[in-house]
């Protein structure tokens, strides 16, 4: 029995531990898709092939009007969203990055 409890200790540090590495890379995930976006620079007018070549493809696609798609790309720590009419963005509808 003194065995299992010499484990537990080892046991919860290396939990910890993984949890900490799991998050620091969801967290520079969510930069590095943040720092491709921002290379762009100005997303209005661009292709929507040019933006998914640039940063890969998005995880959402949903029809809003008439001609119309909204594009979403989400990771842990940063959210962009882009309104297209027909194949060119109109801009951003909504971006958020978690800071910290």
């Amino acid at each position: 029995m003194a065995a299992d409890i010499g484990f537990l200790p080892w046991l919860v540090g290396a939990i910890v531990v993984g949890g900490a590495i799991s998050a620091a890379l969801a967290g520079m995930q969510g930069e590095s898709l943040a720092q491709k976006f921002a290379a762009l620079g100005t997303l209005t007018g661009r292709s929507r092939q040019e933006i998914i070549d640039a940063v890969g493809p998005p995880n959402s696609v949903s029809a809003v009007g008439a001609g119309q798609t909204l594009l979403q790309w989400q990771v842990q720590g940063y959210h962009i969203a882009l309104l297209f009419t027909g194949d060119r963005c109109d801009g951003v509808t909504h971006e958020f990055k978690h800071s910290g």
